[in-house]
């Protein structure tokens, strides 16, 4: 058998188009594929590696591997108080202390500002905090209790907005759950 012989054909270095620099003789300029300014388009791989990232992420947070975002809260949302009828837990109080289960603390309750009559805050006063949403069904954060009798000054009834949060006697010490019983309404 025999093998072909290998055709080497040389090209002359005029015949190779140069990179830069002038147009040869008889030389086309080549048009270029117009893309408009400021218009972007990314490439094949830079798309890929988007969408991998991105499968990625949500495959770990499907995974449970990062922790749930929690939304900002205004800080309003931390005042929002359930209207009358108050909450079946606080039913059978008579007019002292009223409220609910937890403890009533006239110290924990703002006397002044915009935010008088509610619980103190870790920013208001030390050694105190809020417990939002942890009340009737876990979307607010205080009630209004009231008692339809005779309750100290008020000849018929009384109102209460009852805010509650946590109190601790120093730093050192745990936090117990208190209420700030505030007066709305005396009759």
């Amino acid at each position: 058998m025999n093998e072909p012989e290998a055709v080497v054909e040389e090209i002359a270095l005029e015949d190779v188009a140069p990179l830069r620099g002038p147009l040869p003789e008889g030389g086309r300029r080549r048009a270029r594929r117009s893309i408009p300014r400021g218009a972007f388009r990314p490439s094949r791989r830079s798309v890929l590696g988007g969408v991998a990232t991105a499968g990625f992420g949500l495959g770990m947070a499907a995974l449970g591997v990062f922790p749930a975002a929690r939304q900002a809260r205004a800080d309003d949302d931390y005042y929002r108080i359930k209207r009358l009828p108050c909450p079946s837990y606080a039913a059978g109080h008579d007019c002292s202390p009223g409220c609910g289960p937890s403890q009533v603390c006239a110290g924990c309750c703002r006397t002044s500002g915009p935010r008088k009559g509610f619980h103190h805050s870790s920013v208001s006063k030390p050694n105190h905090k809020l417990r939002p949403d942890r009340c009737f069904g876990g979307w607010a954060d205080g009630w209004l209790w009231r008692f339809g009798a005779r309750c100290g000054t008020c000849r018929n009834s009384r109102t209460y907005r009852c805010h509650d949060g946590w109190r601790r006697t120093s730093r050192s010490s745990p936090y117990y759950r208190t209420i700030c019983r505030w007066t709305t309404a005396c009759r």
